[in-house]
């Protein structure tokens, strides 16, 4: 008989047996690999909206107030929140190093590694039997295989160098301080350096996936506006839906991510980068168990002393109860757990450089660098937002999960992004207000032979471009040229993913359907910016044809003027 379902039906006995828990009796953790998923949970019977799902207490979860290595070595849980006096805790001198004094995420790490070298003296042993043993994110993708997302902002935010060196810096020399901690009182030998870098690793990536920020439940305050129970979301993440098949790395089933929308961090260091949420982070047993999706049917909401997991809509028997990864598009997927879902396009999203932007509006001025840098410093837009982002449009039912195109939309992009023609717009008034005064100063400088081109009239041969052309006609360049930036056009991308030669659920496929939706946002923003210039240009004709017409009814009327006037002279007669 196939075991694949043993480790999980011995980690739903030791769930059970934990004071405080819950598991409904209309619901099973089941295998879900027929479905290209790994294991999951599904409801046995109907399922009414409000319905609590499972009950996680707070205990259960494998945290700093919970596992035993913060009494060996306090120390290790001061990154995580500041003492109530703002100092640090007395301790040994060693403890009172750098490498010691840890953020919420090198602390888990440690906890983590801790735990999992105790194998079955550790309480949660039942719960590391089902976490994933490899992961498939870029992070450990060969430089090959990371080509094949070509221009995707994915590749620069793999960050593989940063997270070896902050487990080297941090995480390795705590280890060797407390070896006995770590190994002694586990019975075990000492890792080397590459074996424990490998781990940590290991634990970090299980930390992405899976972790929760938790928040500070023994704050009284926060205990009194919670009596009820009743607390914050928490987004979830899962480690497959239907389409994809990794048997190896998301089998045990989905995991869940504490807030994940802090990417505004320019570290781009793969998880490294998310450790700047300071709030203490935990692993939620059970949890890890559901699967997730764009759509989702249930959500895990914090309570003063447990999780609880909530149907947000009616479940009917035989559906798999989904949580929710949160507004991830299919690249940051990717980033943080290595898959793809076709339903996730909906947040699909490409950035575009400011520098990039900027520098083909400077082009379409004839600026000198010193002079788009000078018309930049003087900018002074709110919020400025450097890359700018593109997404699609959709609706979100956020009450019940559901999604949906706009009606009638034919495409992902409908205008381009506020922010984007706002700084756009911002900079060009500036650079040419700027170009304008510098023209000017130049003209008055100027001896009078040099003032005015042929006949005495003003030289128009270089006449500025209006501020909606120049804008327009930067966004046009910028966006085509972030656009070629990928090696490979659209609509062969489209070919190749619907062609069926490409396995689902491969790093290839995970590639293409990334990159497909980062192209489909550009080449839509392109057309958006050439319907902008056009139109611009229109505008600009207009006025220069009403400008035209105003001059010749001036002239005419001046030229009806003089001829009213009295000869200056008299005919001889």
């Amino acid at each position: 008989m196939d075991d694949y379902m043993q480790p999980a039906r011995a980690f739903l006995d030791w769930f059970r047996a934990c004071p405080g828990t819950t598991f409904h009796d209309d619901i099973e953790i089941v295998d879900l690999r027929a479905r290209g998923a790994g294991r999951g949970i599904v409801a046995k019977r109907d399922i009414p909206v409000d319905t609590v799902l499972f009950t996680i207490p707070r205990k259960t979860i494998i945290s700093a107030t919970t596992s035993e290595l913060a009494t060996f070595i306090p120390s290790i849980v001061q990154g995580a929140g500041e003492d109530k006096e703002g100092e640090d805790e007395e301790g040994d001198d060693e403890d009172d190093d750098d490498s010691s004094k840890q953020d919420p995420w090198t602390s888990l790490i440690l906890i983590m590694i801790y735990e999992f070298l105790r194998g079955a003296q550790s309480p949660w042993k039942p719960y590391f039997d089902v976490l994933p043993a490899v992961f498939d994110t870029p992070m450990f993708w060969g430089d090959e295989e990371l080509k094949a997302l070509q221009a995707s902002p994915v590749v620069g935010r793999v960050g593989r160098a940063e997270a070896d060196e902050m487990i080297r810096t941090k995480v390795l020399p705590v280890v060797r301080a407390h070896s006995a901690i770590f190994f002694d009182k586990a019975g075990i030998a000492p890792l080397d350096d590459d074996a424990l870098v490998q781990l940590a690793h290991r634990m970090g990536s299980t930390i992405m996936a899976y972790s929760f920020s938790l928040e500070k439940d023994e704050d009284e305050d926060e205990e009194k506006e919670k009596a009820d129970g009743e607390g914050e979301d928490v987004d979830m993440k899962d480690g497959e839906d239907e389409d994809h098949e990794h048997e190896h790395e998301h089998e045990h089933g989905p995991g869940c991510d504490h807030d994940h929308e802090d990417d505004d961090d320019d570290s781009n260091a793969g998880w490294v980068e998310d450790k700047d949420d300071q709030l203490p982070l935990g692993m939620v047993p059970m949890a890890d168990m559901l699967n997730a999706d764009a759509e989702c049917n249930a959500h895990i909401a914090h309570g003063v002393d447990a999780l609880t997991a909530t149907a947000v809509r009616p479940i009917r028997a035989g559906d798999e109860i989904l949580n929710y990864y949160g507004p991830l598009s299919n690249g940051e997927l990717l980033r943080r757990y290595g898959y793809t879902t076709e339903k996730h396009a909906f947040f699909d999203a490409v950035d575009v450089p400011w520098a990039l932007i900027q520098s083909h509006l400077a082009e379409q001025m004839h600026l000198l660098p010193a002079e788009a840098a000078k018309a930049a410093d003087a900018v002074d837009v709110d919020e400025f937002e450097d890359p700018v982002m593109l997404d699609r449009d959709f609706d979100e039912d956020e009450e019940t999960g559901q999604l949906k195109a706009p009606e009638g939309m034919s495409v992902v992009l409908t205008e381009l992004p506020q922010t984007l023609r706002r700084q756009a717009r911002a900079f060009a008034k500036v650079a040419l207000r700027q170009q304008q005064k510098r023209r000017e100063k130049a003209l008055a400088n100027a001896p009078k032979s040099k003032q005015t081109g042929k006949n005495g009239k003003n030289d128009k041969t270089h006449a500025p471009k209006t501020e909606k052309e120049v804008v327009a006609a930067g966004l046009v360049g910028a966006l085509s040229a972030r656009l070629a930036e990928y090696s490979t056009s659209l609509q062969a991308d489209e070919e190749l993913f619907n062609s069926g030669s490409v396995p689902a659920g491969s790093r290839l496929h995970a590639a293409l359907r990334v990159r497909i939706g980062e192209k489909r946002l550009l080449t839509e923003a392109v057309v958006l910016a050439k319907a902008m210039l056009a139109e611009a240009k229109a505008e600009a004709k207009a006025e220069a044809k009403a400008d035209k017409a105003a001059s010749k009814t001036k002239k005419n009327d001046r030229r009806g003027e003089d001829d009213d006037q009295p000869s200056g002279k008299r005919q001889k007669r």
